[in-house]
């Protein structure tokens, strides 16, 4: 039960693609840091009680969202709230969407005080493992991630760039889907980015707080 797992959150129809991305992320993470990974993905509803005991959840999809209850909506915000994390991968590759546009509708019904934004380029997130430039997936059409921040830990991020389809992979070990326009050096920062995300789910603003201890060190204010 310890061991670091991938909760993916179903819609209905449409947002339970490619759950293998999230298995070879899991394998991936544990191949490269010291974290223990679960070797599976769970699907579950945002009422579900066990989604409190994932702290990295997704959300995927190509298509209009399905509205969701009142209910729906306040679990999610609790877990969110209570310290959940939630990473949306718009897998339409698309700049804009109409599963962007969805997605957009549901976090102002969750947050409707904390707005969507890009994250800026020192944010954890890019060093939370990898040193990171710009997220890539399966294609490279977003310069930036979007994300919603509660005090001081961003809670919801939003891809655009398809990260689940860079990193989704077949039964027999063979990319399911092709990378554009950077082949498979993108490819390789996609799967980073995928790394990190699960990094900065567990440690929130580790990197940076180390950061500033080793500056206050320098400054002489802190031994």
């Amino acid at each position: 039960s310890s061991k670091m797992g991938v909760a993916q959150i179903n819609l209905g129809s449409g947002t339970l693609l490619r759950p293998e991305a999230w298995t070879r992320l899991l394998y991936e993470v544990q191949l490269t840091t010291s974290i223990e990974t679960a070797s599976s993905v769970v699907s579950l509803s945002p009422e579900s009680p066990d989604l409190f005991a994932h702290p990295f959840s997704v959300l995927v999809g190509n298509g209009r969202l399905p509205e969701m209850s009142e209910e729906a909506i306040k679990k999610l915000r609790d877990y969110l709230t209570y310290g959940g994390f939630l990473f949306i991968d718009d897998s339409s590759g698309l700049e804009r969407s109409p599963f962007d546009t969805s997605v957009r509708k549901l976090l102002s019904q969750l947050f409707p005080t904390q707005p969507l934004v890009p994250l800026p380029s020192d944010h954890s997130l890019y060093r939370s493992f990898f040193l990171i430039d710009q997220p890539m997936g399966r294609v490279a059409s977003s310069k930036w991630l979007e994300g919603i921040t509660l005090g001081e830990t961003t809670r919801v991020i939003v891809c655009r760039n398809d990260l689940s389809g860079a990193l989704a992979r077949s039964p027999d070990g063979r990319n399911l889907y092709p990378v554009t326009p950077g082949g498979e050096s993108q490819r390789r920062e996609a799967l980073k980015l995928g790394i990190n995300l699960m990094m900065y789910a567990l440690t929130s603003n580790y990197k940076k707080d180390q950061a500033h201890v080793r500056q206050l060190m320098l400054e002489g204010r802190l031994e």
